[in-house]
């Protein structure tokens, strides 16, 4: 499919990425309504929102590399009990994972026992 002129019909999208924000800018350049633009760019107006708040329409075109990491590790319902598993795990090697499930939902944990047995798994097993 050619590429066609910028003055694009609505439905016709052929960039994605940097390439769609650079059309973007062009278009409110140009004095398009934000409603308008989204529209035929073909993304949401609370995206393009988003977009313009963070800054992102007003970046450099050639330092719009993706700016993504690892996300930040969730805490676990486990957490709280991790020390009593490991401490009674050094404390006596041959308890079973059934055996520390009941041990810590006898202290309040409300999860379910295949974490609690993966948590005895990764300690025994140094993962």
């Amino acid at each position: 499919m050619p590429f066609r002129s910028l003055d694009l019909e609505p439905g016709f999208y052929p960039m994605h990425g940097i390439e769609k924000r650079l059309l973007m800018r062009f278009y409110l350049e140009r004095g398009l309504s934000k409603a308008e633009t989204a529209r035929r760019v073909g993304i949401s107006r609370r995206t393009l929102y988003n977009w313009i708040a963070a800054g992102e329409l007003e970046r450099d075109p050639g330092d719009m590399t993706v700016r993504y990491g690892p996300r930040p590790r969730r805490p676990s319902i486990l957490d709280p009990y991790k020390e009593t598993i490991r401490r009674r795990l050094s404390e006596a090697p041959q308890l079973s994972s059934a055996r520390l499930f009941r041990e810590v939902r006898s202290a309040g944990y409300p999860g379910g026992y295949g974490q609690v047995k993966r948590y005895v798994h990764n300690v025994r097993h140094g993962d």
